[in-house]
C-alpha cells in the first residue's frame, strides 16, 4: 500500500520505533531477525480462519468482554484498575463498528514517521532516544496503516480517570479519523473545572511487518 487508510497521504518510506530490548521477545526478534510483525500478521499464515476474518474486517482482537456485575458502588481502586482497558475497549469497539479495516490498537506496531516526533516523546515522557531504530515497511497487499494523534489517547487516559465523559463516540471518531488537537473541560480538585489540550504527536499504527534498516544484510527478507 502507498496511502494511509485515514488520510490522503503516502505511507512514510521509513519509520522510527522505540525498541525495548529489555523485553525478551522484542530482544529476540530485533537481534536475530531484525523484523517486527503486528499481532495479526503473525497469525495470517498459521490460521486460515483468522486470515479470512482479517480480509473481511471481522477479526475479534478483544481479549476480555464485559460481563454482568452485581449492582454495587464502584470503588476508586476498581476504577483505577480497569481504566486503561476500559479506554482500549472503547477504542476497539468504535474501530470495529466504523473502521473495521483499520489496524487494531491490540495488534498494531506503533511507530513514528520522523525523528522529531521521537524527540517530542522523549521530552514529554522520557522514552530513551538511544532505543530508537529505523525500519521500513515490507511490501504486502494486506498491509494497513493509519496516522493518529497519540496525545488524543494520553489526554483520554486522564479524562477516563476523573470524569464521566459524555459522547464517547465523538472522541473516538476524532481519534480514528486522524483529528489533531482536542480540548476537554475536566474536573479538578475542589470541584473546579479546567480546560485541557491534548497537544499533537503523530504516530502510525501498522498492521504488517517492518524490517530494521540499519541491520547488516537488511535486504535478506523481502
Amino acid at each position: 500500500m502507498t496511502k494511509l487508510m485515514n488520510a490522503d497521504e503516502n505511507v512514510p518510506n521509513q519509520f522510527y520505533i522505540f525498541v525495548n530490548e529489555l523485553n525478551p521477545l522484542t530482544y529476540h526478534n530485533f537481534n536475530f531477525t531484525g523484523v517486527f510483525s503486528s499481532g495479526a500478521f503473525g497469525s495470517l499464515d498459521m490460521n486460515p480462519e483468522f486470515f479470512y476474518k482479517y480480509q473481511k474486517g471481522s477479526a475479534n482482537y478483544l481479549p476480555y468482554e464485559p460481563c454482568d456485575m452485581d449492582s454495587m458502588a464502584l470503588s476508586p481502586y476498581f476504577l483505577t484498575a480497569i481504566n486503561d482497558y476500559r479506554l482500549e475497549y472503547d477504542a476497539e469497539i468504535f474501530r470495529k463498528h466504523y473502521y473495521q479495516f483499520f489496524p487494531s490498537r491490540f495488534s498494531a506496531i506503533y511507530a513514528f514517521g520522523n525523528i522529531e516526533s521521537c524527540q517530542a516523546v522523549n521530552t514529554k515522557y522520557g522514552w530513551p532516544l538511544d532505543s530508537v531504530k529505523r525500519f521500513r515497511l515490507i511490501d504486502n497487499p494486506l498491509n494497513r496503516v493509519v496516522s493518529v494523534n497519540m496525545e488524543h489517547v494520553s489526554l483520554l487516559r486522564h479524562a477516563y480517570r476523573v470524569s464521566a465523559l459524555q459522547d464517547i463516540d465523538s472522541l473516538w471518531r476524532g481519534y480514528w479519523s486522524g483529528f489533531g488537537n482536542i480540548v476537554l473541560e475536566l474536573p479538578t480538585i475542589g470541584f473546579q473545572r479546567k480546560q485541557y489540550k491534548s497537544g499533537l504527536i503523530w504516530e502510525y499504527l501498522i498492521e504488517g511487518c517492518v524490517q530494521h534498516l540499519d541491520r547488516p544484510h537488511n535486504n535478506a527478507i523481502q
